[in-house]
């Protein structure tokens, strides 16, 4: 006999799913029987955790004679109650699985303002073709700033050039892609007119360039020049490449830029390669021990290695 209901007896937490999807069950087959083999069980278990439920929820569930198999009221209501709850649970659990397997998720970039043109948009746009559920944002930030971003994972990956070279412990770099320096020079400039430049041609110049402690670019090209024999001479320093690039073009002295720059038409503005190699690649930075499904996914997309 079932017993009275009372909120003061009811206890949610006795009520599992599994009780629920063998009411379900049987109420679709109206068939203890039916539903045992639905359910790859025998009938007597089945009919106890039925009754099991009933006693829970002090009302009987199904009206059962000795030829059939019919829901009360109470059932019938259940039957639709049981079966929103069971969908719900299992398009929520689908979602569970699917971020845990890294399908669907957002990731939160911070990122040097210089890879906008350089490999990675199309690094995102090549990403996106592969994981269409996964969402993404991108904040400009320092190198400093992303790093401490990192640690207080406020962003998921960072982006930067020449991570490589020094990384605080703890944080891991993948390559992204590969770049080379670039002399950027008013169109009027004497050595506009040559192909490529060595770089102690360049000692005597005016240079424009990013602020050494804030940027890893500023402070990377100032330490290539002097392993090239010469410091350079500073005249400008800027936070945006833009802003040198159009102190450039008005003859105010020259810069170095990934050459991703170049395929941007600047007014003023001529490019050109430099004989030696300065490599600025590009990496993506996270934490090693806390990287989300979603960003290991991007992680692994990268051609780049760690």
């Amino acid at each position: 006999m079932t017993r009275p209901f009372t909120d003061s007896v009811f206890d949610l937490g006795q009520i599992n799913l599994r009780l629920l999807h063998y009411f379900r069950v049987v109420a679709e087959e109206l068939s203890f029987s039916k539903a045992a083999v639905r359910l790859n069980m025998s009938q007597p278990p089945l009919s106890l955790h039925i009754k099991e439920l009933e006693n829970l929820l002090g009302t009987p569930l199904f009206l059962r004679t000795t030829r059939s198999v019919s829901l009360t009221p109470a059932g019938a209501a259940l039957m639709r109650e049981a079966g929103l709850m069971l969908d719900s649970i299992n398009r929520s659990l689908h979602q569970v699985r699917k971020i845990g397997r890294g399908e669907v998720g957002h990731i939160q970039f911070g990122t040097v303002g210089t890879a906008a043109w350089g490999p990675l948009m199309p690094a995102l746009n090549s990403f996106a073709r592969i994981a269409p559920e996964i969402s993404w944002t991108v904040t400009e930030l320092t190198p400093v700033q992303q790093i401490d971003a990192l640690q207080l994972q406020r962003i998921d990956i960072g982006i930067w050039r020449e991570a490589k070279l020094a990384l605080p412990h703890g944080l891991a770099s993948r390559l992204m892609g590969r770049e080379n320096v670039a002399l950027a020079i008013s169109e009027h400039h004497p050595l506009a007119m040559k192909n490529s430049v060595v770089l102690g041609e360049l000692a005597h110049e005016n240079f424009i360039l990013m602020p050494m402690n804030t940027s890893s670019l500023g402070s990377y090209l100032y330490s290539m020049c002097r392993q090239h024999g010469f410091l350079p001479k500073i005249v400008q320093q800027v936070n945006e490449p833009q802003t040198a690039l159009a102190l450039v073009a008005n003859g105010y002295g020259i810069t170095l830029l990934p050459e991703s720059y170049a395929r941007i038409h600047w007014p003023g503005v001529r490019f050109c390669a430099l004989s030696e190699r300065l490599p600025v690649d590009l990496y993506a930075i996270y934490q090693a021990d806390s990287v989300t499904p979603a960003a290991a996914r991007f992680l692994d997309s990268l051609e780049g290695g760690a």
